[in-house]
């Protein structure tokens, strides 16, 4: 597909991903240890590790195309992730036993949004001088990075509507 690149909506999407995959860097870092997630903090951590990988890619490409993605854009995104764990799920002084399942759920949602910024990219791989089997390779980590938030969300969902499962500190899965 050959056709004339407007930088500047490449640099914009590069930049929403690049501030998406900062939420969820930040909410997986949170994760690691929470209530109800302690069972699966080594893979949350690998996780992150990988995410962290990724949003230095994405930014070198950036760098390589010339571009110059907003720091502002990512520190919204890190402060907008802290806000939104606000949300009681109807407790305020204990964990709710849905909120590893509703995290895990986020992040699996953000892998997605991932995985299709990696095919898009894809599609215009060539007109932008990008590495097409390399990002064939992103592509595939993003269908296993989903498919081991899903093994995660497995493990905790039992425990989800549980009455005592977080409160007490056990996972019930």
């Amino acid at each position: 597909m050959t056709t004339t690149v407007d930088l500047g909506l490449v640099e914009t999407y590069v930049e929403d991903h690049v501030t998406g995959a900062t939420g969820i860097i930040e909410r997986l870092g949170r994760m690691q240890g929470a209530p109800g997630l302690v069972d699966v903090s080594d893979d949350l951590a690998r996780l992150r590790a990988e995410l962290v990988e990724e949003r230095a890619l994405h930014l070198a490409t950036a760098r390589d195309l010339g571009l110059a993605p907003s720091r502002s854009k990512r520190v919204l995104a890190a402060v907008a992730e802290r806000a939104a764990r606000l949300k009681p799920n109807r407790r305020l002084r204990t964990p709710s036993p849905l909120t590893p399942l509703l995290e895990l759920e986020v992040v699996r949602s953000g892998i997605e949004g991932k995985r299709l910024g990696w095919l898009t990219l894809r599609a215009h791989a060539d007109d932008l001088g990008l590495d097409g089997p390399r990002i064939d390779g992103l592509v595939e980590r993003s269908r296993d990075q989903a498919v081991r938030v899903e093994a995660m969300a497995a493990h905790v969902r039992g425990g989800a509507f549980d009455a005592t499962s977080v409160q007490t500190g056990q996972d019930r899965s």
